[in-house]
């Protein structure tokens, strides 16, 4: 089965309007955010007055900086809930719109598409497709903003208590911008490759199922099981590859933290 060509370059612009619809949602969750991220640089400050009281003794500072330490536990747990909470909806609004859009798309198509088109791989744009989508957007929102603001908070701190040394330990920066963008492209090409066997997969399924009046009449199980065999044996033998990039990509980002931070 063929499917259609993807541009090399980055599509995820395309989803800029259905994002922009939901901007008062995703600004109130940045509030969250923001309490979320902001917590920890006083959280550090907080750790070594506590540190300091105790080598001198002051039992009751102590007890005072783990109180307030605990209540900005508790505001921070909010300002998470506040991020999840909301992400989490913008995401499915987005999804929700990006899906009731593709499907007018659809209706205003030619016959001949659908002759070429499968129902079966149709059915899984709408569906897992488009889901997929929703969990980039949350992901964006919810994992990576909040992400690279921490670090800005972190190496901001680090750079208030020593710059020199801070320089020093972002040496190693340039070589894990380019190690993760291999590992996202490498990532980004077997996901695609999985999504169109996994659509080949849901359009025999739904070929199968939709004429199993005539595959009982031909006694044709036997072949149809052999086929469904051969489709999910092609996801299944690269399925086996991500896990494996995925746990490189882990071990060399956790060694390349552990050499900064130390």
């Amino acid at each position: 089965m063929t499917h259609p060509r993807r541009s090399k370059g980055s599509n995820y612009w395309i989803l800029a309007p259905y994002v922009r619809q939901e901007w008062r949602t995703i600004a109130q969750a940045m509030v969250g955010t923001i309490i979320f991220v902001g917590y920890w640089p006083i959280l550090a400050w907080l750790s070594g007055q506590a540190l300091a009281k105790l080598s001198a003794g002051d039992v009751q500072a102590v007890s005072r900086l783990v109180a307030i330490t605990m209540a900005g536990f508790a505001v921070q747990k909010v300002g998470q809930y506040i991020q999840d909470a909301l992400m989490s909806k913008a995401a499915l609004e987005v999804a929700f719109n990006v899906r009731k859009d593709v499907y007018t798309h659809i209706h205003r198509l030619s016959l001949s598409y659908f002759e070429r088109s499968q129902t079966g791989d149709l059915s899984y744009r709408l569906t897992e497709d488009i889901d997929r989508i929703g969990e980039v957007v949350l992901k964006l929102f919810h994992d990576f903003i909040p992400s690279m603001l921490q670090l800005v908070v972190v190496v901001g701190y680090m750079v208030y208590l020593n710059w020199q040394l801070t320089l020093t330990a972002m040496v190693l920066i340039p070589l894990l911008a380019v190690l993760a963008g291999w590992f996202g492209s490498q990532m980004l090409k077997f996901s695609r490759r999985s999504q169109n066997l996994v659509s080949d997969l849901s359009s025999l399924v739904t070929e199968v199922f939709s004429g199993i009046r005539l595959v009982r009449a031909f006694a044709a199980e036997a072949y149809e099981i052999e086929r469904f065999t051969q489709e999910a044996e092609k996801i299944a033998r690269p399925s086996i590859e991500p896990p494996g990039c995925r746990r490189c990509s882990t071990r060399w980002w956790a060694f390349s933290m552990a050499w900064w931070w130390c």
